[in-house]
């Protein structure tokens, strides 16, 4: 017999890379769930097992777990794994063209990635509850030695709790390995996200321990966990940013602003709640919780990064509140947003975002402006800029701004007898927020965002307008105005065109595209198709000409490819942008094949001002 029964309902494949579970449920749809792969060496001994493999879960993408998936799959099991990872999965061939094997500064372990491509059934969301053979098992988020790890809770025939756990412990206080917690050239913000992981296994309150290297923890548990929390923050204690990041996960969870707005202190880009007398909450922005984003900047490949929860213990344990009931978006970025399709799928959270980027959170396949989080957001409410809106008791609008992104909106309110302003990530200070008289101001503007040379003038005419008591922002504390922050917002208008005015020719008798310098763009960006059919654009153009012109698009395509009608010409005002629809039809398969458009204005060529991608054939884009 090649397996040993471990727990009642479980068996263990010991000659493995890692440990390979059998988990056996006896009720209806009565099966097995493999957990972890490994080599694969155990599918030819699945015969041995008192019921037939239903199904493969794999806690995360390391080659000595995940590689004998592939041998799983051609025998007809299906497989699950952790959605972040599924296309490492599914197309390690691309993720290796896309990794940089040369100049290596980030040491993230994706290069101990499966190399064989392994089909894919279904994928293991962070918070759900799903049946795997008969046996219902708790999807648990828990990131360290990669950030998308898994875990897998049940309870056993006798009625104990378990946890499938991965690498997030070895033995009492200990893990197997910690180099693949080196995220970055020299940091350990894995250990951050490894302690995190801990936390939660805590909270979960399981009876047993089954780690996929090491052996069962059956006993002593908590004490277990407590003691690989202490270890990790020795282990960090000699790095201080790694070390105060670890040690905030223990810190107060909401900071008061005044009695109803407060701020959640384990958000990256700040989330704010606001807190109705009836007892709901509204969160501005809910982006990524800081202690699964140590080092995130680095990391920008949606597969590198995670969306899970925070704030909530916050709520509950303040105010009683177990949901969040709407989140006001400030703007599109994924530290603001990625959140929320979380609480949608959870809570049923509602997102109310300006009608001016609601699109781009919908549609992120459609776009590719900056910091664009690829998991859809459903708008519940699409909000007119300058119109007055309500939630509960408070009376919100919203006006335009750009600057930092033009697909943002200012957010104005009254609580507490404060007039408050939420500015996204338009205002930054260098030296904090507590005093303004001899601070001096950040430049924060991304023009590939859609910077535009009025974008402050724009917002800062609001905030002389509006003069707020308390402005909230992205990833800085709560401001408390005097008039020396108004004469920071004033000023900050002219430091930003006539610096720009500066270096570029930006006059209004001269020819440009704004300060951003886009000619255009193509929605959708990415189109997807199964097979070689005509599929539709929308493009958009800007006039350069300081005055009434005559703009023609051609589309640039691949040989054979033609689009209807071959050419536009639209006539566009000053500085105008202006949209048309065409048609393209393909021919064969291709991946992320590019096209173009090029823009002639009057008589002048400015080339192919904009590109997206189409794949026709391909399972994955």
């Amino acid at each position: 017999m090649n397996w040993i029964p471990v727990l009642p309902g479980l068996w263990l494949y010991p000659n493995e890379s890692c440990n390979v579970y059998a988990v056996e449920c006896s009720g209806p749809n009565a099966g097995i769930t493999i957990i972890d792969a490994g080599t694969g060496a155990w599918v030819a001994h699945i015969d041995e097992l008192p019921l037939p493999v239903k199904a493969l879960a794999c806690t995360h993408y390391f080659r000595d777990h995940s590689a004998g998936a592939a041998t799983a799959a051609d025998a007809g099991i299906p497989v699950y794994v952790p959605e972040y990872e599924r296309s490492i999965f599914e197309d390690p061939d691309q993720h290796f063209r896309e990794r940089e094997t040369y100049i290596i500064y980030d040491n993230l372990w994706d290069l101990y990635a499966p190399i064989t491509p392994i089909q894919v059934t279904g994928t293991l969301r962070d918070y759900d509850r799903i049946t795997l053979a008969g046996t219902e098992f708790d999807v648990l988020p828990l990131p360290g030695v990669t950030m998308s790890q898994c875990g897998l809770g049940f309870t056993l025939a006798d009625g104990r709790r378990a946890v499938l756990c991965g690498e997030a412990i070895h033995s009492p206080g200990k893990l197997a390995r910690i180099a693949p917690l080196q995220y970055n050239y020299n940091d350990l913000s894995g250990a951050v996200q490894c302690h995190y992981s801990a936390i939660q296994l805590s909270h979960y309150s399981a009876d047993i321990l089954l780690p996929s290297l090491g052996s069962p923890i059956t006993a002593n548990v908590q004490d277990a966990l407590s003691l690989l929390q202490e270890n990790l923050l020795a282990l960090v204690g000699v790095r201080p940013g790694v070390s105060g990041a670890l040690a905030h996960q223990k810190s107060a969870r909401l900071h008061r602003v005044t009695d109803h707005v407060w701020k959640d202190s384990h958000s990256v880009a700040n989330t704010w709640y606001i807190i109705s007398d009836s007892g709901k909450a509204l969160a501005l922005d809910y982006g990524y919780n800081s202690a699964t984003c140590s080092g995130w900047q680095s990391y920008a490949r949606p597969a590198r990064r995670r969306a899970l929860l925070h704030g909530l213990d916050g709520l509950k344990e303040m105010f009683g509140i177990d949901r969040i009931d709407v989140v006001l978006v400030s703007h599109f970025h994924d530290d603001h947003v990625c959140g929320i399709p979380v609480l949608q799928r959870l809570f049923g959270t509602e997102c109310w975002a300006a009608e001016n980027f609601a699109d781009l959170l919908e549609y992120p396949e459609a776009h590719c402006f900056p910091c664009n989080w690829p998991v859809p957001s459903r708008v519940n409410r699409r909000l007119k800029l300058d119109e007055e809106f309500k939630w509960e008791e408070y009376t919100f609008r919203l006006h335009p701004m750009s600057g930092h992104t033009r697909f943002a909106a200012l957010i104005g309110f009254e609580a507490d007898g404060k007039r408050f302003a939420h500015t996204g990530d338009q205002y930054f200070f260098n030296n904090g927020v507590t005093s303004f008289a001899d601070n001096s101001r950040s430049q924060n503007h991304v023009f590939r965002n859609g910077a535009l040379l009025d974008g402050y003038q724009v917002s800062g005419e609001w905030m002389l307008n509006w003069k707020p008591n308390v402005v909230l922002q992205g990833h800085q504390d709560a401001m408390w105005t005097d008039a020396a922050f108004f004469r920071h917002i004033s000023e900050w208008t002219m430091d930003y065109a006539e610096l720009a005015k500066r270096i570029m020719p930006l006059g209004e008798a001269e020819a440009h595209f704004d300060l951003d310098s886009w000619g255009g763009w193509i929605w959708p960006y990415r189109t997807h198709l199964k097979d070689a059919s005509k599929f539709a654009l929308t493009i958009t153009v800007r006039n350069p000409q300081p005055t009434e012109a005559e703009l023609t698009i051609t589309p640039a395509l691949p040989a054979g490819w033609s689009s209807d009608p071959p050419q536009v010409q639209l006539n566009a005002a000053a500085r105008q942008e202006v949209s048309t629809m065409i048609t393209v039809t393909p021919v064969g398969a291709c991946r992320r094949q590019p096209i173009a458009v090029d823009l002639g204005v009057n008589n002048k060529r400015f080339g192919q001002v904009a590109e997206a991608l189409v794949t026709i054939g391909f399972e994955q884009f």
